[in-house]
């Protein structure tokens, strides 16, 4: 795919203004996406967020920006604590030194998983599994010579033995390197080879996508990876976009004309995630042919809900949805029209760029 993601200087700056103040919260608020521990606490940090980011001296745009970044930024540990609590030493230990980010915002998972491998609070057990998962091929083999039974017997009855774990120790017992012409057909069929039970290759194994990704030797094998991936939603915006810019633009085509409605909604919504906003419209006109106007309403709506309603504004919300809006038929527009929600999108559409959305805006229009 020829669309590119290049952040702009001042994307750069305001993430490292974002990343001081996020490291002013303890990571254990950090990880629950500022809701708490309770689940109920997200408008009071988004409170206690904003005046934080007041004090500094710049336009109230930017500092608006900033504010919506150091969320976007939250939801980031968020996921990543989330997809690595049963690999990570306990959660009192706080994380911040360890976490990489890279300079537009997003955590760098391998340079992450690296720095923990360096953690005394992990066991050999856990830096075995943490290396696997992403792939790491020099760290498996130095921790398989420390492995002993009773480590791989622990491993397999307290950690969830999904193929890729399988595909290592097959290639660690045989001395061997990993088979990626097994590995690729195993991807296409679903059929672990050796057990000849069904599988799912992709099951609890998208931590080391970026490394798998480009290694699988079938156009088959990667849709079927990124069919799976949307479907249940366990990629990341960040690595569904390193997939795509990998692949030619034909076969881009082809898996996105494959794709059920669900899929192909999923893949244009990961382009609404920090920092992917900025090319969120060439995703649009790129796949435009093949959008219908129920996902043109659900992105209406996810703006509407997960961004304003949330206070989300990482990025220039009114103008992309007033972009969003320009180009569309009149069909898709009366569509648009008849759902309950369209007052406040017409709201949106209606503003100045500048003006403030009411983050009750839903409600204000249910009590008129």
């Amino acid at each position: 795919m020829n669309i590119r993601f290049f952040p702009s200087l001042q994307l750069l700056a305001t993430v490292r203004i974002a990343l001081r103040f996020i490291h002013e919260f303890h990571f254990h608020i950090v990880r629950t996406d500022f809701k708490g521990v309770t689940g109920d606490r997200e408008r009071f940090y988004n409170v206690s967020i904003r005046h934080k980011v007041r004090l500094i001296h710049l336009p109230n745009l930017i500092r608006k920006n900033i504010s919506g970044i150091v969320r976007a930024m939250a939801t980031e540990v968020a996921k990543w604590y989330d997809s690595h609590r049963d690999l990570l030493p306990p959660a009192s230990i706080d994380n911040w030194k360890r976490i990489c980010w890279y300079s537009h915002g997003t955590i760098d998972y391998f340079a992450t998983a690296r720095a923990f491998l360096q953690d005394e609070n992990l066991n050999r057990r856990q830096r075995f599994v943490l290396s696997c998962k992403y792939y790491l091929e020099d760290d498996v083999e130095a921790l398989w010579e420390d492995m002993s039974e009773d480590d791989l017997m622990f491993i397999k009855r307290h950690t969830e033995w999904t193929s890729d774990l399988r595909f290592w120790m097959d290639a660690l017992q045989s001395n061997t390197t990993l088979d990626w012409t097994q590995i690729t057909h195993e991807a296409e069929t679903g059929n672990y080879y050796r057990t000849n039970y069904p599988s799912n290759f992709f099951c609890g194994n998208y931590l080391g996508l970026p490394y798998y990704f480009p290694r699988l030797r079938s156009v088959r094998a990667r849709f079927r990876c990124l069919y799976l991936a949307t479907g249940n939603y366990s990629i990341r915006p960040f690595y569904l976009y390193l997939c795509l810019a990998q692949m030619q633009d034909y076969e881009v085509d082809g898996m996105f004309k494959r794709f059920p409605e669900k899929h192909r909604y999923q893949v244009i919504e990961s382009f609404l995630y920090w920092p992917l906003q900025g090319i969120f419209l060439s995703i649009i006109e790129r796949f435009r042919h093949r959008i219908s106007n129920e996902i043109y309403l659900d992105l209406f709506k996810f703006i509407l809900c997960e961004r304003f309603e949330r206070e989300l504004l990482d990025h220039q919300y009114v103008s992309l949805v007033k972009q969003l809006w320009a180009p569309l038929s009149e069909e898709t527009r009366s569509f648009v029209r008849k759902d309950r929600l369209y007052p406040c999108i017409a709201y949106i559409i209606n503003s100045s760029d500048q003006d403030p959305i009411p983050n009750n805006l839903i409600e204000l229009f249910k009590c008129r």
